[in-house]
């Protein structure tokens, strides 16, 4: 297992998109995040495949005080998508993180994402 570790500006009331280069073939497996300011559960963090959720980060209650560590849920449907920096379709080499524009209060996030880059493809015995 990997981790790969981002801290972000989140700007009061405006919904943002940042990338994370991949440094390898893998799937994220999860994350954790803290922010530094009280969060609300309308104030998810996304982590994306192109435009495709593959895990969300959202805080258990109204009022989570700042610093709580909030467990990300991967996607059941596609918690499995690959990604790959040799890929040919440029939105698969990296992990968009998008933020919401609820957050009530500009702050600093801390996000751990759980990347596996053992991951194996077996073929379908039906296809082949």
């Amino acid at each position: 297992m990997m981790y790969l570790a981002i801290s972000f500006s989140v700007p009061l009331t405006t919904a943002q998109d940042f990338y994370l280069p991949v440094p390898k073939r893998g799937i994220v497996k999860g994350a954790k995040a803290v922010y530094s300011e009280e969060t609300n559960t309308d104030e998810t963090i996304d982590l994306l495949r192109d435009t495709t959720s593959v895990c969300l980060v959202t805080p258990p209650a109204t009022s989570t005080a700042e610093g709580v560590e909030i467990d990300g849920v991967p996607d059941t449907t596609n918690k499995d998508l690959v990604f790959d920096p040799d890929s040919d379709t440029a939105a698969y080499k990296r992990i968009k993180i998008s933020t919401p524009n609820t957050f009530n209060t500009a702050g600093i996030a801390g996000l751990i994402i759980e990347y596996d880059p053992y991951v194996i493809e077996v073929e379908d015995p039906a296809l082949a």
